[in-house]
């Protein structure tokens, strides 16, 4: 971890809570991470419809912090059908925080990205990441997010993903909970019916809420635990989220910060 007494701590070039250096939340995104720093995480997904077998899906993510406030992330998503894998999509985005840390109010940070799809067009999005912290125990998240499929169904999803977590134990362990809201709307190309303009779509709302509990075993590794449940109809029944996380500094003791000093050992990520 970073060499701080409390993970409300400021450290590396943005001046942030060393608690915005790890992943605190399942879906829900914040800030970046610092220069140098590099993070990979592991989920595992485990969705249950409201009819029919549960699907298993995968996603690893490979996050790299950059000088000015700048990260690059590179995920991987794919999974179980039928008895056997499928690749789905690459996902490449740039998040860029707008200010350091207590300079704006919810500490904002925009991202852009492109999604790399298998089988079907690609899509593009944009997000808006928001945290904050209440004294040294309540950390709040929030990611509002955008994207686009540029041909076939043009499918559009605008989601909204909140959180917040009480440390526990500090550095150790926190818990919390945790809401996705997703909107999609999407051409009907499947049936040719259409309606008084001309177009149909199709529509739906999925809302999950759940409980997590994020726990950090040692100094460079993060697990996490979230189970959601589904409050719409057109949400599924349930959603086990699993995270397993490594952090690296490789290039510790070789960057300086933007206040020329080194910043210190990576902290685990949750």
């Amino acid at each position: 971890m970073h060499d701080v007494a409390s993970e409300s701590d400021r450290v590396g070039p943005a001046n942030q809570p060393e608690w915005t250096t790890r992943r605190v939340f399942a879906e829900t995104d914040i800030y970046v991470i610092p220069t140098g720093e590099i993070e990979f995480n592991q989920f595992y997904i485990n969705s249950h419809p409201r009819h029919g077998t549960p699907d298993n899906m995968f996603e690893s993510e490979f996050e790299a912090g950059l000088p000015w406030r700048t990260q690059f992330d590179v995920e991987l998503n794919y999974s179980l059908k039928d008895g056997g894998g499928h690749y789905d999509s690459t996902l490449v985005e740039v998040p860029h925080a707008l200010a350091d840390w207590g300079k704006l109010p919810l500490n904002p940070a925009v991202d852009a990205g492109w999604r790399f799809n298998v089988g079907k067009p690609d899509a593009f999005f944009g997000r808006l990441l928001l945290a904050e912290e209440f004294g040294k125990r309540i950390h709040l998240g929030a990611t509002l997010s955008f994207e686009h499929q540029i041909g076939g169904e043009r499918e559009n999803t605008c989601e909204l993903d909140t959180a917040v977590s009480y440390v526990l134990v500090d550095r150790k362990l926190a818990a919390g909970i945790e809401l996705l809201a997703e909107h999609d709307t999407a051409y009907d190309t499947a049936f040719g019916n259409e309606g008084a303009n001309g177009t149909t779509f199709t529509r739906a709302t999925t809302v999950m809420l759940g409980p997590a509990l994020l726990f950090n075993p040692s100094r460079k590794t993060h697990v996490g635990l979230v189970p959601l449940f589904g409050v719409t109809r057109d949400a599924p029944a349930a959603e086990a989220y699993f995270v397993f996380g490594l952090d690296l500094e490789p290039f510790h003791g070789r960057e300086a910060s933007n206040h020329g000093s080194d910043f210190g050992p990576v902290n685990p990520r949750l």
